[in-house]
């Protein structure tokens, strides 16, 4: 094919919302198309050159034929892309202000208080600094043993309250199937399963290391586990909607200029 067909080509496929199989098959079918119209102008008697530059300036214009693409995958596009970026903001936000602020907040007005003990950091009553300096409490506030705590919750699920858990449990898997969804949609560097839930694990660590450090929480590597699992359920599921989406409408802007 043509460098300039290629290059053209490109241009209007690259930042389409889809898989690498139908922007194959949107290009396959637009480079049909131009080289139908370089063989109709070469008949008419244009030199090769001036035959692929009116192919070119027949088909139309890179950037329209891209947002034509783009409003045929899906109609809403702007408008679905603007909600999703609201709502993964709302989810960030909660998510931080659940597991960092608010307890960072809970603590500062805890120790003004005379509290200097944390609600989510096991310490020792003779605490009075606002920070722990003791490897033996901070080996106490870390579990580095896979499903360790999990297993314990589950089997001595009597000794505990239902909501600790539920939300040591299901709860984390639960707040990171949003992240699983939101990575492959606003960003497309996630697409591939590999990368959005290696930059799940990523959240998740330093979630959980902020939360050892500031001694606001536990770092535990069952949570990590299971908001990764959070995070590959949202990422399986989007990905199936958007693929049974596409089976239903698949683009074809360029029919009527068949």
């Amino acid at each position: 094919m043509d460098k300039k067909f290629e290059s053209y080509i490109e241009q209007i496929v690259k930042d389409l919302d889809c898989d690498k199989a139908e922007k194959k098959e949107i290009a396959e079918e637009i480079s049909d198309h131009l080289k139908l119209l370089k063989k109709e102008y070469l008949e008419q008697g244009f030199a090769e050159e001036k035959a692929i530059n009116k192919a070119l300036e027949s088909f139309g214009d890179e950037k329209q034929l891209r947002n034509g693409y783009k409003e045929s995958i899906s109609p809403y596009y702007k408008l679905f892309k603007i909600s999703n970026w609201i709502l993964f903001s709302l989810f960030s936000f909660v998510v931080l202000w659940k597991l960092i602020f608010i307890r960072l907040l809970e603590r500062v007005i805890n120790y003004s208080n005379g509290f200097p003990q944390s609600n989510y950091f096991y310490s020792n009553e003779a605490q009075t600094g606002f920070f722990v300096f003791n490897l033996e409490i901070w080996k106490l506030n870390a579990n580095l043993i896979p499903f360790k705590n999990t297993i314990n919750y589950i089997v001595n699920h009597d000794r505990f309250n239902l909501d600790i858990v539920i939300n040591n449990t299901l709860g984390n898997i639960l707040i990171f199937i949003p992240l699983g969804i939101f990575l492959p949609i606003l960003f497309k560097r996630y697409t591939s399963f590999s990368k959005a839930i290696t930059f799940s694990i990523l959240v998740s660590f330093t979630i959980e290391a902020l939360q050892f450090l500031l001694q606001i929480g536990q770092f535990d590597i069952d949570d990590l586990i299971l908001n990764s699992i959070g995070s590959i359920v949202g990422f399986l599921f989007i990905k199936l909607i958007i693929k049974v989406q596409r089976k239903v409408q698949k683009p074809r802007l360029f029919r009527s200029r068949s």
